[in-house]
């Protein structure tokens, strides 16, 4: 086998320019200072703040609702239904309004003041989702006389 041939033909650099200074814009010795750049952890608090709202949802609608389904079961067994077992329902009622609807209300709101797009759209569809759900159930009119009637 022949040898391998070595490359006589040496590459070209730039043409020197007559006017460039023929001195080193840097000095070689002193490296160029660098400031090291800070960069921001993303903040986490807002993704703790919508999980506890999430979970304030869930969990208060689904424990009022149950609470309240459980008082106006027993207020169907009795023989006599008291102001007191009306009172306590119509607070079942109140509760889970507040879980069901203010909750995802208040998320929605905050997460549009935060610019947080996805978070205001996932709160608005809950908002949405707990209000049909409850709505279908009885009409706002149905559920404030059912209030009034009991607290007033």
């Amino acid at each position: 086998m022949s040898p391998k041939k070595k490359n006589t033909r040496k590459p070209r650099g730039r043409r020197p320019d007559p006017a460039a200074p023929t001195t080193p814009a840097t000095d070689p010795a002193r490296p160029a200072a660098r400031t090291p750049v800070v960069l921001e952890e993303p903040r986490r608090w807002p993704v703790a703040v919508w999980s506890l709202l999430t979970i304030a949802w869930l969990g208060g609608s689904a424990l009022f609702f149950l609470l309240y389904l459980a008082e106006g079961f027993a207020m169907l067994n009795a023989e006599e239904v008291t102001d007191a077992a009306r009172r306590t329902t119509a607070w079942y009622l109140v509760w889970l309004l507040v879980f069901a609807l203010l909750v995802p209300l208040g998320g929605a709101a905050a997460a549009a003041a935060l610019r947080r797009k996805v978070a205001a759209v996932m709160f608005t569809l809950a908002l949405l989702l707990s209000g049909a759900v409850l709505f279908s159930l009885a009409s706002p009119a149905d559920m404030a006389a059912a209030i009034g009637g009991a607290l007033g």
